[in-house]
């Protein structure tokens, strides 16, 4: 089992994380602010917030298993971030169902996840901790 930390997956995976955080906040900012005739830029960041999304827990998953040769192992931070990939893509579930306000609701619940799912590197110790 090698510990890899260092690989090319340090510029992959955290870019793709974070973008899909930030697209996150503009996909809710979106549905708050946006009229419901301006509906390709709420889609447009709702599908980028869950594909950025999708890709950083899949190149987070490749990055484990290149690391400590598991691609899953319960840590905190997977378990949040698998959390706000759940609550990402119920938003665009209820988004594409045009339910917006249960759509505004899990985006809210969303950003809150992205919000702790960050800060959990630096409170909680575990294999992403910084602190």
């Amino acid at each position: 089992m090698s510990h890899e930390l260092d690989s090319t997956m340090l510029l992959i995976h955290p870019p793709l994380a974070i973008i899909g955080y930030i697209f996150t906040f503009l996909f809710a900012i979106s549905l708050f602010v946006l009229k419901r005739t301006e509906k390709k830029p709420v889609r447009f960041f709702g599908l980028a917030a869950w594909l950025f999304t999708l890709l950083g827990l899949i190149t987070g998953m490749v990055w484990a298993q290149i690391s400590w040769g598991s691609y899953w192992s319960w840590d905190l931070k997977e378990i949040l971030t698998l959390l706000f990939f759940l609550s990402v893509s119920a938003s665009q579930a209820a988004s594409f169902e045009k339910n917006l306000k249960l759509a505004k609701y899990i985006s809210i619940l969303s950003c809150a996840l992205s919000i702790v799912t960050l800060l959990s590197s630096f409170i909680i110790a575990g294999l992403h901790s910084f602190g």
